[in-house]
């Protein structure tokens, strides 16, 4: 089994953790804001779409980090032994596609369904067609990771 590891989010103004399972971005756990001092501090979530229906996803409250962390852990033991790999990759061809669809934008370059003949060029100098998913997925696996 893969571990689950953290990355901090970019976010200066809110301590948030993404947390991954492999490369898949499987959740979040995280200070809530705007809650009075006697809440519950700290907020998770568990779930990823595409890929996870989200009527399986998780959510909770907890008072401290710790605590929020271990309430993750434990419904992630109970969600993960339902997902496939194919749940997984749903979620990295998506990521993939908006990368990709984003550095072709930054660089300028035309979508195939900007031109009429359903052509254009990757960014990455290659002819793509207008079903150009597999391009994506095979030249450009892992962009968005």
């Amino acid at each position: 089994m893969t571990d689950l590891t953290r990355r901090r989010s970019d976010n200066d103004q809110h301590e948030t953790w993404h947390i991954y399972f492999g490369d898949v971005r499987i959740g979040t756990i995280g200070i809530r804001a705007g809650v009075p001092i006697s809440a519950d501090q700290w907020g998770w979530s568990l779930g990823f779409y595409p890929g996870m229906e989200p009527s399986t996803q998780r959510s909770g409250l907890a008072p401290t980090f710790a605590q929020a962390r271990a309430a993750f852990e434990l419904a992630w033991q109970q969600v993960e032994p339902t997902l496939r790999e194919d749940d997984f990759e749903v979620w990295r061809r998506d990521r993939d596609f908006h990368a990709w669809k984003s550095r072709m934008q930054a660089e300028g370059c035309r979508m195939p369904t900007q031109n009429s003949n359903g052509w254009s060029r990757c960014f990455c100098g290659e002819p793509i067609p207008i079903a150009y998913e597999v391009h994506i997925y095979t030249v450009h696996r892992g962009i968005g990771a």
